[in-house]
């Protein structure tokens, strides 16, 4: 970023540069450990023009016209996310088959009605109603939380780095973001006990985790260069073989 300050005309090579390095980031060799235990999913729209630009007006809702992105976070943090069309279970149930390691998880989702179907073919599913204020449920322990968590990293990359995400290159950004996610390491776990309502003892773990040294990312970045080639394409654009 701070070459392309100094150096506007080298603006194209350098964005050419960072493309290159979240290629290295994606997950189309299936490298990555599967989702698995209680996995929570959710989508989310994002894009659009920058607020700070005079005029600039994004409409709430999925209403809105921005790419919607789909996520799935498993609770020992691991995520995935991909940029769908629509958020209906024909779109939702193939992206989330090839994260998962099989039908053996819980899945906890929003109040959506495109994931009862989905639910219907896991172990077990939890829902809670936002539409009903209701954001976490302690007598089942369900929240999509996490999910959630993974959407603000990207909201937070598009109103502090790269302010605006075109659709073009969009999926890029989020294999930089989930690949950054997914490079962490356990720091503490906190551990919660209460009482529901009914008197049942209910108890969680959740663990803070933190991203692994520099040095680390690095080594595991250029791990995944071998074998890929970027080149030209014809629209002077960028292509992989």
């Amino acid at each position: 970023m701070a070459i392309m300050q100094t150096r506007p005309r080298a603006r194209r090579k350098y964005m050419q540069m960072g493309h290159a390095i979240r290629e290295m980031m994606d997950d189309r060799n299936h490298e990555l450990l599967p989702l698995d235990d209680i996995v929570e999913v959710d989508e989310a729209c994002v894009g659009g023009a920058p607020k700070c630009l005079s005029g600039a007006y994004n409409p709430p809702g999925k209403g809105c016209g921005k790419p919607l992105v789909f996520v799935a976070a498993s609770r020992d943090g691991q995520a995935r996310a991909k940029v769908v069309s629509d958020d209906q279970r024909a779109t939702l149930e193939p992206v989330l088959a090839g994260w998962i390691v099989s039908d053996d998880i819980t899945l906890m989702t929003d109040g959506s009605t495109s994931y009862l179907g989905i639910g219907e073919m896991m172990e077990e599913h939890y829902r809670v109603i936002h539409s009903q204020h209701e954001y976490a449920n302690p007598e089942t322990g369900a929240d999509v939380n996490t999910a959630e968590a993974v959407i603000a990293q990207v909201q937070r990359a598009l109103v502090g780095v790269y302010h605006n995400l075109g659709s073009k290159h969009l999926q890029r950004y989020l294999d930089e973001i989930v690949w950054r996610w997914n490079h962490c390491e356990p720091a503490r776990e906190v551990f919660k006990q209460w009482t529901t309502k009914s008197g049942a003892l209910r108890k969680k773990t959740r663990v803070i985790w933190r991203p692994i040294p520099v040095l680390a990312q690095m080594r595991v970045l250029l791990q995944g260069a071998v074998g890929k080639q970027i080149r030209r394409s014809k629209e002077y654009g960028l292509c992989w073989p």
